[in-house]
């Protein structure tokens, strides 16, 4: 099996994980079109933790590093104390997009092909898209693109028949509002066509949605429109403040965990920057919570731990216009990770290439991205529970 998993190969790994170790719980909920956001637990310990990935699904490796960690727990490739720690897994929080953009890239990437073959496939992708990328700078082009045009095939029809409600949504709303060629391939939002991370009461586009401005993604993806349902950035389906079911059962779920136990910390997992985000600065007033300054402090030596164990940035800027932002407003201790320093989801963090005079960044990525944020979770973890008995963040 390669480096690159497809929606049912997940699922595969999820299912034949040694239930012993981590138990399959019922769904947190389900989406829209009815697919379940699976959780699972490890451990039975006093201190609980939740950790996510592929809120956005063109962010694949945020998918494929937490369910390789489940692994390497079930595994016993990491220690980590099951009587004083249970860690909560929602490893594919956005189904529906994640069966959209790994089915574009089976459109083109099989099954079963050797790891040199898919290693030429990412960096192929990651050409194109840096390629794409210097058009733009050099000439505004906001034609179709040779990353896109890879992924041509990958139309609604390759869903099979498992997915038809969501095939014949796909099909009407490419027709509706007129998506580039190729581009399931760049498919960040659920199958609504609404990106989660943007589906809050106060996100940055929403008042330029109501305002009719027209908004394009930026440098390689500067074709899809972030206004209009699709691929990315949409902020609601039908009106402003309409909030995703996804979002809802996120949400709904925290509140229980933090209701009921002595919830310490939690780590969402995007890509792609090497970045550690915590809760510093901002010149937006946050909407949710006023956190002192004791508060935000404890947020800042957990996050500093985690990077220094990856060799991650840390960044305390915070806009407040985000899923994300409120998750880590209204919970102790929440990082937001972006795996991988190489631009360009969902492929280029795949890359695994060792090859002497290589550029620095591209060896090795996928390989990083696994053992050090593992290692940096192990790290991480002792450090959230000091914090958490020096006193609770606000309430």
């Amino acid at each position: 099996m390669g480096k690159i998993l497809d929606y049912d190969e997940m699922n595969e790994i999820l299912d034949n994980l040694d239930s012993k170790v981590i138990k399959k719980e019922k769904p947190i909920g389900y989406t829209y079109f009815g697919y379940p956001i699976e959780h699972y637990v490890y451990g039975h310990g006093r201190y609980h933790v939740i950790i996510t990935g592929g809120t956005h699904s063109s962010e694949l490796i945020s998918n494929i590093f937490v369910i390789r960690f489940m692994e390497k727990i079930c595994n016993k490739e990491v220690n980590i104390d099951e009587d004083e720690y249970t860690i909560h897994f929602i490893p594919i929080v956005n189904p529906e997009g994640t069966i959209i953009v790994t089915s574009a890239i089976r459109s083109l990437i099989p099954r079963g092909i050797s790891d040199e073959e898919e290693q030429t496939f990412c960096l192929t992708y990651y050409r194109n898209s840096h390629i794409e990328g210097d058009y733009v700078n050099k000439y505004g082009d906001k034609g179709e693109k040779l990353q896109q045009l890879m992924f041509r095939h990958a139309t609604p029809d390759i869903l099979d028949g498992r997915h038809n409600k969501l095939k014949d949504y796909l099909k009407k709303l490419f027709k509706d509002n007129n998506l580039p060629i190729g581009c399931m391939i760049n498919w960040s939002s659920n199958g609504r066509g609404v990106d989660l991370n943007s589906n809050i009461e106060c996100g940055k586009f929403v008042s330029r949605v109501e305002n009719g401005e027209e908004i394009y993604a930026k440098l390689h993806l500067n074709n899809i429109r972030r206004d209009k349902l699709g691929p990315l950035g949409c902020p609601y389906f039908a009106k402003k403040g309409e909030i995703e079911k996804e979002n809802e059962a996120l949400l709904k779920f925290y509140n229980e965990i933090k209701n009921n136990f002595d919830l310490i910390g939690s780590f969402i997992y995007h890509s792609c920057g090497d970045i550690v985000y915590y809760l510093g600065d901002s010149k937006k007033e946050n909407p949710w919570i006023k956190l002192s300054e004791k508060d935000k402090n404890k947020n800042y030596e957990v996050a500093k731990v985690y990077a220094g164990n990856t060799g991650y940035k840390l960044d305390g800027f915070e806009i407040y216009t985000t899923m994300d932002s409120k998750l880590k407003s209204l919970f102790p201790v929440t990082l937001l990770i972006e795996l991988g320093s190489v631009r360009a989801t969902p492929l280029s963090q795949f890359m695994d290439f060792d090859l002497d005079g290589s550029f620095e960044a591209f060896k090795m990525v996928y390989s990083k991205i696994i053992k050090n944020n593992s290692m940096a979770i192990i790290k991480t973890l002792p450090v959230m529970v000091k914090m958490f008995n020096e006193g609770s963040i606000e309430k």
